[in-house]
């Protein structure tokens, strides 16, 4: 039936110039319109022709106004005649393929946490952790993950952390009780909880901050952080790590993990007197799974207030660490990041990364490094303006220094506070916006992808 109506449309339209200027399905006209449909019951949309980039592009001779969905970007392109011009933005320093939560809601802040490894990133909140999937160049959610104990007050997804079938989601309570980091392990398409994670002295503070490589997964806690390996199916704690045991420093806040070597931020630690200078601790697995201090790391220029090490970052012989409050010119805030090398066995600062705005923009909130990429993220806009040039800096090394290779900007960026979370993984990127609105509604949050090319 469905095919006999759709011949009878054709040749109405073929052969009925009334019914060439103008034809109505499921209600009223427009008179406007030459073609004017409208769902019968309101829960049915229009279906673009779906095409992959390129089968888009071997398009022979398309005509103006022609449109099509292109699968492999995720978003419409309109040919204008000349070129296909997409209706989303995609382009090189732009974030075009943004996603919110399946079943968002305010205060979500989803996107305050963000993970990516290959063809899998993990984006977490205040209230869920959420696994998508690359197919193509498009980011699908592919599911939700829970924690099979939730309790009221549970912050699960307040942080994140996924590297091959593995992810790991950690659950701050906000009612003061000490609560365990979940694992999490993909079958397929389907991800399962496989275990919970508890330190050996665990406090209210376990699971602030989580990352994970190979079969390691390190959490953070307040004033420690633990390593826990995997044998078979079952994760064991192997390592308590304390830096240099000083309390209060805020150890933990931050931790990566990369191969053999780990680092953990402790961003409000005294040094030289100099309170909420902060620091940064290296660590490396040798022989038997014990894992050893070999450096501890602060910036020659350090400052009070500056909270280096409130993010960390880790790959291979490279370390970043970031520190949001670096002040400049007396404005406070401006923030900076800074690069260390591993040469032997010692680790050496390389270069100091500063932002382009020179006001009140906490670059190095957040920072991600991979191979030979390094993002830092900058989630405000200058003091005094509800716009900024970028949101999110991505560097590359060239030689022994590294470079510029473009700024990533939010058109939405006064609205999302994007850059509070990034990382990258393989030439991909994710970038997080808790406070993105939806439907005036704030903090409902979103996440953006990209490529370094």
């Amino acid at each position: 039936m469905k095919h006999l109506y759709a011949a009878y449309l054709l040749l109405l339209l073929l052969v009925c110039p009334a019914a060439r200027a103008q034809i109505g399905m499921g209600g009223s006209t427009s008179p406007s319109a030459v073609l004017d449909l409208k769902s019968p019951a309101n829960n049915k949309g229009f279906l673009m022709p779906r095409l992959t980039s390129a089968q888009r592009k071997a398009i022979a001779s398309p005509a103006p106004g022609l449109m099509v969905f292109d699968t492999d970007k995720g978003t419409l392109y309109l040919f204008d005649g000349q070129n296909w011009l997409p209706l989303a933005i995609t382009t090189p320093g732009m974030l075009g393929i943004n996603r919110t939560a399946s079943d968002g809601t305010i205060g979500d802040r989803f996107g305050s946490s963000v993970s990516i490894s290959g063809d899998y990133a993990i984006v977490g909140g205040y209230r869920g952790a959420y696994i998508f999937a690359r197919i193509g160049n498009n980011w699908i959610e592919q599911q939700k993950l829970s924690n099979s104990d939730a309790r009221a007050g549970d912050l699960f997804g307040v942080s994140v952390a996924v590297s091959g079938d593995y992810a790991i989601v950690g659950c701050y309570s906000t009612v003061g009780i000490a609560r365990p980091a979940y694992v999490f392990f993909r079958n397929g398409t389907v991800w399962t909880q496989q275990a919970m994670l508890t330190g050996s002295d665990s406090s209210v503070d376990f699971g602030t901050s989580v990352a994970i490589s190979g079969d390691n997964m390190l959490v953070g806690d307040n004033g420690k952080a633990y390593i826990f390996n995997r044998s078979g199916t079952t994760w064991s704690q192997v390592s308590r790590l304390i830096g240099d045991g000083t309390t209060g420093d805020l150890f933990g806040i931050s931790v990566a993990i990369s191969g053999t070597r780990a680092i953990v931020g402790a961003s409000i630690k005294t040094i030289n007197g100099k309170t909420n200078q902060g620091a940064a601790y290296i660590f490396e697995n040798f022989i038997g799974g014990i894992w050893s201090q070999q450096a501890m790391l602060t910036a020659s220029d350090g400052e009070v207030n500056d909270y280096f090490g409130r993010s960390v970052a880790i790959s291979g012989t490279y370390a970043v660490v970031g520190a949001y409050g670096k002040g400049t010119f007396g404005i406070a805030d401006v923030g900076a990041a800074y690069i260390y090398s591993r040469n032997a066995s010692s680790w050496s600062f390389q270069q100091k990364l500063t932002p382009q705005e020179q006001s009140g923009v906490r670059f190095g909130s957040s920072v991600s490094i991979s191979g030979n990429y390094a993002l830092v993220s900058q989630p405000y806009p200058p003091f005094g303006t509800t716009i900024a040039q970028s949101n999110a800096t991505l560097y590359t090394l060239t030689g022994a220094s590294w470079t510029l290779v473009r700024y990533i900007v939010d058109p939405l960026y006064n609205l999302v506070e994007s850059g509070a979370s990034v990382s990258i993984s393989n030439g991909a990127f994710i970038i997080g916006g808790p406070a993105n609105q939806s439907n005036l509604t704030t903090t409902v949050g979103k996440v953006s992808f990209g490529t370094v090319d």
